[in-house]
């Protein structure tokens, strides 16, 4: 925390900024002012004002609080930064190329098909202004499943069903072989069977939903695109709207979904708000 301050400065703008010093500095000033000798009276609560500060800044409790308060707010600010910008860019810096450049052509298809529906409407983009959060959060939600796809794919690269079934059929070999009597074994044996399992459940949810999330990722992108050929077509911003706010209201089961996969992605909740997508530079 000591490294997290920019010196002396820090302490002092702390102090004077706290607001029962400003309250007394200004009465002080103000009282001195129409005194009968400013000359002497505001040198003097200057005086008293520089004690006050060197006097504050010296004590190690408050140096310490000031550095706690500005290391937590340090903290609470880098969620912030994460549910913007920067979580779109380090997501797909976490992207395969393959899946990267599946985004980035979806990405460039909705932003190529705007500007040919400006040049055709000659219009000053206020109906883009209301379809473009829209397009936004079906674009977050592809991106967030992508990663998720990867994800599931990578742990289902690493685990073989095979191995785990073959392990259980012979923990189950060796349990029907154990004589009577022979609890201790046998209890150990159970528990061995009893994991084993559970590897293998998990890996069968963990295949359903690779493939869930695949069709997902097929039928959002088809949406995307579909709507964003719309905005050609269909010049009414209304019916644009409608038709994006459609499809990012029937996608709940689609955010269940990821919420479901966190283990995995790591996103939690932070994430639901949709960030600029369509209006910045990747």
């Amino acid at each position: 925390m000591a490294k997290h301050g920019g010196g002396l400065m820090r302490y002092l703008k702390a102090a004077f900024t706290w607001r029962w010093n400003l309250l007394a500095l200004a009465s002080a000033v103000g009282l001195g002012a129409l005194s009968p000798a400013p000359e002497v009276v505001l040198p003097i609560v200057a005086a008293a004002e520089l004690a006050y500060l060197t006097g504050l800044i010296s004590i190690p409790k408050f140096r310490q609080a000031i550095d706690m308060r500005e290391h937590a707010a340090s903290r609470s600010e880098a969620p912030r930064k994460q549910g913007g910008r920067d979580s779109v860019e380090a997501l797909l810096r976490e992207l395969a190329p393959g899946l990267r450049k599946r985004f980035l052509e979806l990405r460039e298809r909705c932003l190529t098909m705007r500007r040919i529906a400006r040049g055709l409407s000659n219009s000053d983009g206020s109906a883009d202004d209301l379809r473009t959060p829209g397009l936004d959060k079906l674009l977050w939600v592809f991106l967030r499943l992508l990663y998720s796809h990867q994800g599931l794919t990578r742990f289902l690269d690493e685990t073989d069903s095979k191995a785990l079934e073959q392990q259980i059929s012979k923990l189950e070999g060796r349990r029907a072989k154990l004589a009577e009597g022979d609890d201790r074994l046998r209890k150990s044996l159970t528990d061995a069977i009893a994991t084993t399992s559970m590897r293998l459940q998990n890996l069968r949810n963990a295949e359903r939903n690779a493939e869930f999330v695949a069709l997902e990722l097929d039928r959002i992108q088809a949406k995307i695109l579909a709507l964003s050929e719309m905005a050609v077509n269909n010049q009414s911003p209304d019916f644009i709207t409608s038709q994006v706010d459609a499809v990012a209201a029937g996608m709940a089961e689609t955010e269940s979904a990821i919420k479901e996969l966190n283990y995995i992605t790591g996103l939690g909740e932070t994430l639901e708000e949709a960030p600029s997508i369509l209006e910045r530079s990747i």
